[in-house]
This record gives structure tokens, sequence and C-alpha cells, in this order.
């Protein structure tokens, strides 16, 4: 590969990871979800939007604080957080107050089907 063409994918790769620093993204099987922001300390409040989801579907967003310790995410003052006509969702969620800095899963999961998993990562609160 001569040197021009290398510079020029270097320079997209590079776009494109800028272009999704911001905020973490999952997607799998036409299901995506959006997490913003995508890091934060304890507390940190968190919007949760996804799409791709059933019509109907209800989902469940966990974050997974430990081997066999999850906690759900988005369920804030509703029952349920359920995808509408067009199988979108959004949820308002928070930081676990017990999370430690590092990264954590988040499972996606609907009762029809569709699921996704992405990281969050938990900073230091200042």
């Amino acid at each position: 590969m001569n040197k021009r063409l290398m510079n020029i994918c270097i320079a997209i790769v590079c776009m494109v990871a800028i272009s999704f620093a911001s905020q973490a993204v999952a997607m799998s099987h036409g299901v995506s979800v959006e997490i913003s922001p995508a890091s934060g300390a304890p507390e940190t409040a968190l919007k949760i939007s996804g799409k791709g989801f059933a019509a109907g579907e209800e989902v469940d967003i966990l974050f997974i604080l430990e081997e066999g310790m999850k906690i759900g995410l988005g369920t804030e003052k509703v029952e349920a957080i359920v995808a509408d006509a067009a199988g979108v969702f959004t949820a308002n969620s928070a930081i676990p107050r017990m999370a430690k800095p590092g990264q954590y899963k988040i499972e996606i999961i609907g009762n029809k089907g569709s699921q996704t998993s992405m990281t969050l990562e938990v900073t230091v609160k200042k």
C-alpha cells in the first residue's frame, strides 16, 4: 500500500473513532442503543435511547456491577420500558452510586428476542 493511501485510511479511521467518542453505542441485528454520556462518575444522569426493537417490546437495561449482580437502568419512575410502534424507546437513569471506577458491561434485552450489549465507563467522582 502506498504511503498516501495509508495516510488517507488512517485519517478515515480517526474520524470514525472521534465521531463515536462522545457516546456509547451498541448495535446488534438491527437493534441499536445509545447511552449518553458514554462515561461518568457514580450518580451521573444518563439518557438511554434505542431503536430497531419490536413494536411494544418490553426492554430491560442491566448494569452488570459484578458477576451475579445486575442493576436495572432506565426504570426510574416507570414500571417498564416499552418500545413504541416504531420500535423506539427512551429512558432516563443514572450510573449506580455503588459503582467503582472501571468498565462495566450493559446488557439490553427485549422480551421479544431483541438483545445487545455494550460497555460504560465509570470514572472517579470529583
